[in-house]
């Protein structure tokens, strides 16, 4: 999360600095008319994609990128390790667990192990949750991606608008079509900026970030699921550790291994 609000203040201190050094009258930059090609074609066009309703929800998704991460792999394998343990001692009492500070996920499990399902059916029914959350998160990934396409051809069709309007004031007077050439021009590319500004800049940054954190969601539920399977087939909490500490990097399974349980 915090490394989500450095990511937005570096990108726009460069671009202030860059225009500063390059543009001496800063308010050349700001065009409305520009802007509304590009902010309302790219809206319409999304209309268009996905319909109204849906398109409303991407202010929704894109503040998801500033909600802290779900809890790493270290904590949730010694969630596993301990419960397994105490389970292993005390084998009627895994509703004590619903309470705690565990991964709802795994809540779940236990409550499938309390309910009498088998090893089979546990694993169908989470492999099952795991697929689905996948699909509904990677429709919202694809939303963003999608939407990253049409600001820079929006802001290609206001350059063009720009020229067509250009070359007309050429054919009236060629004195004040040449004094009108350079600023004209400036203001038809302020379009194509304005596209590749909100597709690099806001899109595609927060697509790729959702995405990052899918593949993590995904993978820890995976784990998750192999662990509740594991505490099903009553394994020893030292095999379940040994079997889940694959899933975190060597120089941070220690702690783990060297944990009491």
């Amino acid at each position: 999360m915090r490394s989500t609000f450095i990511g937005l203040l570096i990108a726009p201190v460069i671009i202030y600095f860059a225009l500063t050094e390059s543009i001496p009258n800063m308010f050349i930059l700001f065009n409305i008319i520009g802007l509304l090609v590009v902010a309302g074609g790219t809206f319409s066009a999304g209309v268009m994609t996905y319909g109204l309703k849906e398109l409303l929800t991407l202010a929704k998704i894109s503040l998801k990128v500033f909600i802290k991460p779900e809890e790493k792999n270290e904590k949730n394998i010694a969630d596993i390790i301990r419960v397994s343990s105490f389970l292993e001692k005390n084998p009627d009492t895994i509703s004590t667990f619903q309470g705690h500070d565990i991964h709802p996920f795994f809540k779940d499990g236990l409550r499938l192990i309390e309910n009498g399902f088998s090893d089979e059916q546990i694993e169908e029914i989470m492999n099952n949750d795991v697929e689905k959350r996948y699909q509904r998160q990677m429709g919202e990934v694809e939303l963003l991606k999608t939407i990253a396409k049409y600001p820079p051809a929006f802001g290609m069709i206001g350059t063009v608008i720009g020229l067509i309007g250009l070359l007309t004031t050429l054919n009236s007077d060629v004195q004040v079509g040449n004094n009108m050439i350079g600023p004209s021009m400036a203001i038809a590319l302020l379009t194509t900026l304005y596209g590749l500004i909100f597709s690099n800049y806001f899109f595609v940054p927060l697509s790729d970030n959702l995405l990052h954190r899918l593949y993590h969601d995904i993978n820890l539920r995976k784990m998750i699921v192999e662990g509740v399977i594991l505490i099903q087939q009553k394994k020893d909490p030292v095999f379940i550790r040994e079997y889940l500490i694959v899933n975190i990097k060597p120089d941070k399974r220690n702690e783990i291994i060297m944990s009491n349980f």
